[in-house]
Formats: structure tokens, sequence, C-alpha cells
């Protein structure tokens, strides 16, 4: 199990955001509670699969870094019509649930999910209106999801779209997985 300083510093590496960015992203979900805490030294929290898809979430879905907790919030509630299913996952009626379930099992698939003839995994985080879609392709099948809430905002004709692959959820999840 990592600290969250390792799942910051893997983050920012994978990403390309500033460490510093990240770390005020962390900083502000622990907070909020919404990232696991702990003491210091050896009783230094560990972080969770929630946790680290928390982390992208807020990194992937925030514009501004004071905005992290309330972009998360209303990113990781995000519902869908069905769940997540493809080999040994079958959850996810919400974005969060969805993206940690893939976190975890990416890792122990590694050769699924490799990318060329192996597979793919594509996350997109959609805003200002709040969605997000899953997409995979592999060798036996392929989906999406797409997951939204409540439009609360009237009509913008700006969007914006941040994508990781399952070379982001792969590393995180092996990370948060030892």
């Amino acid at each position: 199990m990592a600290t969250p300083k390792q799942l910051v510093a893997k983050v920012a590496e994978l990403t390309g955001v500033p460490e510093g960015t990240v770390v005020q992203h962390d900083r502000n979900l622990s907070v909020a509670e919404l990232r696991t805490t702990g003491g210091r030294g050896l009783a230094v929290a560990k972080v969770t699969f929630e946790d680290a898809a928390n982390l992208l979430i807020a990194v992937a879905g925030s514009r501004n870094v004071k905005d992290s907790v309330k972009t998360v919030r209303e990113y990781r509630e995000l519902v869908s019509s069905q769940p997540l299913d493809f080999g040994d996952v079958r959850r996810g009626h919400t974005f969060g649930d969805a993206l940690s379930a893939l976190i975890e099992a990416t890792p122990k698939d590694r050769d699924l999910f490799s990318g060329g003839d192996g597979g793919t995994i594509e996350v997109s985080i959609f805003g200002p209106s709040p969605a997000a879609r899953i997409e995979w392709h592999l060798p036996t099948s392929h989906g999406a999801v797409e997951y939204t809430g409540q439009r609360s905002r009237a009509f913008a004709d700006l969007q914006f779209v941040s994508k990781f692959s399952q070379v982001t959820i792969g590393h995180v999840g092996d990370l948060v997985s030892d």
C-alpha cells in the first residue's frame, strides 16, 4: 500500500501536472475527508483505490485547484444506467466506484490492458457540465459507459475534456495494491 506522498508523485509523473499542484489537490481532499488520513512515521496513512480515484478526478476534472473538493463530489457521484461490466469488473453505477474498480482490477490483468494487440481503456472527464465516459477495447469485447448528473448550469458553448488511459490506471493501481 502506498502513502499519499507516493500517490501524489506517481499521479504527477503520469499526468504531467506539476507535483506542487497535485500536492494541493491532495491536501484539499484530505482536509475534506475525501482521502484517508493517518499519522506520521509508521502510522502514516495508506491510500485506498477510492483515494486514488478521487485524486485522479480532482487532477483531471478541476479547472482550478481551489475547486478540487467540489469537483470530486460532483464527478464521483455521476450515475450510469448500467454498471461497468468487463472481465472481473461489474461495479460502478457511479463514476467514482467505476474508476476505483478499474484502478483495482487493471494491474491484475496487465497483459489484457497492454495496448496494441492487448486492450485499451480511456477515461474522459467533461466539463464544465459534469459528465464522464469510460471506454474499453479488449481482444474479446469493447464498450463504453456514460456517466451523467443533473444539468445545473445553463447552456455554455465551451467544453473541456481531460483524458487518461490504462497506462495511468495500471501504474496507479500497481502502486496502491503493493
